[in-house]
This record gives structure tokens, C-alpha cells and sequence, in this order.
């Protein structure tokens, strides 16, 4: 999401796009087994490998509480979390916060397109698609990797064609 400040003729820097793929995992905390869950900080200590997940005790509570692809997924969080953004760095930039609230809202988008939908007008226990039942995606199934893939191939351009001084060979 790191593209969205530009298309307001903003500037941007090569680590918003570690920014924007973290505020997109956000929404996963409600998951019982997440890749937020079990990103792992440590090191060596004494020759011996230790870490420690820090996002593991606030993703078991909001799991036990919402559930997955519950208040998480909802567009009353993405509001939370564009005020949170504002609030939480003071010197947040416009452009920064578009990162983070686009990525938080394009994990919204796209899980929407799975089968099982999302609960974005949450509490309404109701899960929506923005596609026909019949036409969303597996979660973990084929055209869930091939939209992954070509997400991260999208993200290796747009670094490439944004932060290099090489221009992009045209195909």
C-alpha cells in the first residue's frame, strides 16, 4: 500500500512498504494461528537461540473475544485504527498514515474475496463478500498464492521502479 500516497502527489520511502504489509497483517490478530501471532524477536544468547513472540498474548485475548475475521475485520477497526495511527506517532505524515490505513483496509478487501467473507459492518454478525458466493476464492487455495504472488511482484516493481536509479526495461 505503499503506492496509495502518491496517487495524492506525496512522497514515499522504501520502508513505508514494510509499514504497509505490517498494518496489513493487523487484522490477523483476531486469528488463533497468524503470521503476526508468530513473528519471533530473539537472537543468542550464550551460544544458545532464544526469542520470544510479542504479539502472542494480545492475539490469544483478541482471538478469544472477537474471534476470527470478527470485530477485527470490520470497518469500525479500520476507523479505530486510522485515529490510532493520527494519535499514537507525532509526527506521523499524511503520507504514512495513508500507508497504514490502506494496508490495514486492503487486508479487509481481500479476505473478502474468500468464501467466508468478513463481518465489516461488526457487531452485525453478518459475513459479506464483495464478489458473488459463488465466484470468491478458497483461503489457501490456488488463486489465493497466484494473488499473493502477483501482489509481491507488484511490490518488487514498485520499489524497483520508485527507489532505483535504473530505468524499468520496458517488456
Amino acid at each position: 500500500m505503499a503506492w496509495v500516497p502518491l496517487l495524492f502527489g506525496l512522497t514515499v520511502q522504501p520502508w513505508f512498504t514494510i509499514v504497509g504489509a505490517f498494518a496489513a497483517l493487523l487484522p490477523d490478530l483476531d486469528a488463533s494461528e497468524s503470521k503476526i501471532k508468530n513473528i519471533t524477536l530473539g537472537g543468542r544468547v550464550a551460544g544458545i537461540k532464544v526469542g520470544f513472540k510479542p504479539l502472542a498474548p494480545l492475539a490469544m485475548i483478541l482471538s478469544g473475544i472477537f474471534g476470527h475475521r470478527g470485530a477485527l475485520h470490520s470497518l469500525s477497526f479500520v476507523i479505530l485504527v486510522a485515529i490510532g495511527a493520527g494519535f499514537l506517532i507525532p509526527h506521523f505524515t499524511l503520507s504514512l498514515w495513508l500507508v497504514v490505513v490502506f494496508g490495514y483496509l486492503s487486508h479487509l478487501i481481500l479476505d473478502s474475496l474468500t468464501k467466508s467473507g468478513v463481518e465489516f459492518f461488526w457487531p452485525y454478525k453478518k459475513n459479506f463478500g464483495l464478489l458473488p458466493h459463488w465466484l470468491r476464492l478458497h483461503t489457501g487455495g490456488f488463486f489465493d498464492y497466484l494473488i499473493m504472488l502477483i501482489g509481491f511482484a507488484g511490490v518488487i516493481l514498485f520499489l524497483y521502479y520508485n527507489f532505483s536509479n535504473v530505468p524499468l526495461p520496458l517488456f
